[in-house]
């Protein structure tokens, strides 16, 4: 093969690319050259391991270069021999739970930093008019809190790391309380949420901070794409150990053909939001021996049931509670995205 061939083979290769000649570096693209195999040079100087194939046939093998591993395979092509390098592994990490807590992190550094700026000039407000031109931005800032808040629990459940701290619980009364503050909030977004509740309570052991969470992430899923405007939260209980929460909405559109995991889909329509929530709900669920489902009636309406199992003793080991997003206003913060603007007014929440 003649030199002129095999150069614009090595050319189209795509990588890092070289051809020897009795041994010795004849010719090599930048970023071959770029590791340091530069023409002139004896493979064996660099790369003392390195395979020469036999005459006609080629050979490969793992390689160290620059620090990194390689496959260097290699090709007899008669008066010179055709090498490539391709990356043993990706040079890139991909995405993993400290991804997902340090881009979280970074949008909180960068809140704490708006904040102030809001707060000075919500100080500095000649009136009210000036102070309502701020809400949309302090609303935005709640909507990036939701951001990193699910970003840093969804790590947490889907790295395994996230455990529970189940503790002497009364679900309904719980329920009741959480539902009433929401059902306030989304009342000046034109939605209503109503909920039915077991007539008694059911003492049991559970982690209600995660639990919590999950309905926040639920109710504020509907809330967002209801037709009708109206949400409905029931509670029942199955068997000694498992709870039931189910949100039924009527949405104002058919559920996509694949709704969950919509943050991870190659094509996204998100009109709001990352697209985490029911990966988070789907993931708090098996971390709390439950699971969530979705179901469609005849009539169009939604039902997302959350099972979670409950435990008759609390965990003996009291875990810390920084593994939930510590951010004030929990509820406000898992409406940001269907709630207006006037309800983030600066001089009520700074």
């Amino acid at each position: 093969m003649e030199f002129s061939t095999i150069k614009a083979l090595l050319e189209l290769a795509g990588g890092p690319a070289f051809a020897l000649e009795n041994g010795v570096i004849c010719f090599s693209d930048p970023e071959a050259a770029a590791l340091g195999l530069i023409a002139g040079t004896a493979l064996a100087e660099i790369l003392p391991d390195a395979p020469l194939p036999p005459a006609g046939a080629s050979a490969e093998a793992p390689v160290v270069l620059a620090g990194r591993s390689w496959t260097l395979r290699a090709y007899d092509a008669g008066e010179m021999t055709a090498c490539f390098l391709r990356p043993l592994r990706s040079l890139i990490p991909a995405p993993n739970e400290n991804t997902l807590l340090h881009t979280a992190g970074s949008i909180r550094l960068a809140l704490q930093d708006l904040l102030t700026a809001l707060d000075a000039a919500a100080d500095t407000a000649a009136d009210a008019d000036a102070a309502r031109r701020l809400a949309p931005a302090l609303r935005s800032v709640y909507q990036l809190r939701r951001t990193a808040g699910d970003l840093e629990l969804l790590a947490a459940l889907c790295a395994g790391s996230f455990r529970l701290c189940r503790k002497s619980c009364h679900p309904v009364a719980a329920t009741a309380a959480l539902c009433a503050e929401l059902a306030e909030l989304l009342g000046p977004a034109g939605r209503s949420l109503r909920w039915k509740l077991p007539a008694r309570e059911i003492p049991c052991c559970m982690d209600w901070a995660l639990t919590a969470a999950l309905l926040r992430e639920l109710i504020a899923n509907a809330a967002a794409d209801t037709a009708d405007g109206s949400i409905l939260l029931t509670l029942t209980q199955s068997g000694k150990d498992q709870l039931c929460f189910a949100v039924r909405n009527s949405p104002g559109t058919a559920l996509p053909e694949a709704p969950f995991h919509r943050h991870a889909a190659e094509r996204s329509d998100l009109k709001g939001g990352a697209g985490l929530g029911l990966s988070l709900v789907s993931a708090g669920a098996e971390c709390h021996g439950g699971r969530l489902l979705l179901s469609t009636d005849a009539e169009g309406a939604v039902t997302a049931l959350l099972t979670l199992r409950a435990s008759e003793r609390a965990d003996e080991t009291v875990r810390s509670a920084v593994q939930l997003p510590q951010d004030p206003d929990l509820n406000l913060v898992a409406l940001s995205q269907i709630l207006p603007a006037d309800c983030y007014r600066p001089e009520d929440l700074l």
